[in-house]
């Protein structure tokens, strides 16, 4: 007779959406993205793979005009993100508190890092294909003796992955560890990074 039941409390919830305009905004923003980079001075120098050129702290995409469907698009779906797990939208700024691309080349990638003090952040996949480097997400819990794991389930995941596709969105905790592999083609991947912060105002 079996008498144990799981309850799966406690989840790690990442959203996932694709917006359906994305390819008529594809062109012109790597095109702006790459005007860009020759401009604008690359942040996160305090990265390991500081050879990932971005523009955290150097520019702030929510600022920009060019991108503002975009971001209308990630702010919208951050919203309905929190509506389905009940997150009190009055506690949560929902203007980025800052929102920058990183430009992938060969040889590129991106270590292990969180996006705190922010509380929802998002990744947004403006140029890429089925060749480019994988995001990868980790348990937030660090076991000090863990167990061998006889197969991979959504109930003992250590890590997951995802294959970044043309306008795909990707919602998380902003708490939640996360990299990016090696790029190992020419073809460059871009992604735009979104942070948001508890709105202090409401409370």
């Amino acid at each position: 007779m079996k008498i144990l039941t799981l309850h799966t409390h406690f989840p790690t919830i990442i959203g996932v959406a694709i917006n359906p305009d994305h390819r008529t905004l594809e062109k012109k923003l790597t095109k702006k993205c790459l005007t860009l980079r020759k401009k604008i001075k690359s942040g996160g120098q305090n990265w390991i793979s500081n050879d990932t050129y971005n523009t955290m702290d150097t520019y702030h995409l929510g600022k920009d005009p060019d991108f503002s469907n975009i971001n209308e698009f990630v702010t919208n779906q951050v919203v309905d993100y929190c509506k389905a797990q009940s997150i009190d939208l009055n506690c949560l700024n929902t203007y980025p508190s800052d929102a920058w691309f990183s430009l992938y080349k060969k040889n590129n990638y991106q270590d292990w890092h969180a996006h705190n003090p922010a509380m929802i952040s998002a990744a947004y996949y403006l140029r890429c294909n089925d060749s480019s480097a994988k995001i990868y997400f980790k348990h937030p819990v660090v076991e000090t003796v863990s167990p061998r794991i006889l197969s991979y389930n959504h109930l003992n995941f250590e890590r997951v992955e995802f294959r970044p596709q043309p306008g795909m969105l990707l919602i998380f905790r902003s708490h939640l560890h996360h990299c990016v592999g090696q790029q190992k083609t020419n073809d460059i991947r871009i992604c735009l990074s979104y942070n948001y912060e508890k709105n202090t105002t409401n409370l």
